[in-house]
């Protein structure tokens, strides 16, 4: 990739970098702050061999911890890898936004993407609870929900309980009621992302 166009891609108002054939990285303002934040995580590694090494697009979501009283925030970093039929491989073109989702029933409903964040709504529910309340958000069974938790059917049936108490509502639909009206849809229990998928998890496209 010519030095003008590395130039003209790190001069965009995104945070982006490039990553030469060497691994030598230049990064713009934005995308430096975004890195000196995730330097202090065991995953940068993971990342930088990723980055190294992978030859086809792929994207990585990840938890960073925020300024100051601002609550965190999940981003998606996205990794394009450049060839010319010259030289092969020239090094990856990297960028990074806020995670946004929206659910199919939020679309039909007309809604907009929404970032998500790691900050508890409320302090109504345990740790444990949250995770339950979050996949009851996502609709999941509760034996689904308790394999992806590594518990009991029955402990999960006495969180939800407890949960349903808290919330005053008697079902699952009332419960999701309930939490799209806090907007609960918009979060998501970090532990969540650091377990067993690790906290920066990719998938490559082919």
């Amino acid at each position: 990739m010519k030095p003008e166009m590395i130039k003209l891609s790190l001069s965009a108002n995104v945070p982006c970098g490039f990553s030469n054939s060497e691994g030598k990285i230049q990064t713009d303002a934005k995308m430096t702050d975004l890195l000196f934040k995730l330097i202090r995580t065991p995953e940068m590694k993971t990342l930088i061999e990723k980055v190294q090494i992978e030859r086809s697009p792929f994207f990585v979501i990840c938890h960073l911890p925020s300024d100051y009283n601002k609550a965190p925030k999940v981003w998606q970093f996205h990794f394009l890898p450049l060839f010319c039929s010259e030289n092969g491989y020239l090094g990856t073109f990297f960028h990074a936004h806020e995670f946004l989702f929206l659910s199919p029933l939020d679309y039909v409903d007309g809604m907009q993407p929404y970032a998500v964040t790691t900050e508890k709504p409320s302090k109504l529910f345990t740790a444990k609870e949250w995770q339950i309340l979050f996949f009851m958000m996502q609709r999941l069974s509760l034996k689904e929900i308790a394999r992806r938790l590594d518990i009991g059917t029955r402990t999960a049936r006495n969180h939800l309980n407890i949960i349903y108490q808290k919330a005053d509502v008697h079902s699952g639909c009332q419960l999701r009621a309930f939490g799209k009206s806090k907007g609960f849809e918009r979060y998501i229990p970090s532990e969540l992302l650091s377990s067993g998928r690790q906290r920066i998890s990719s998938k490559t496209v082919n």
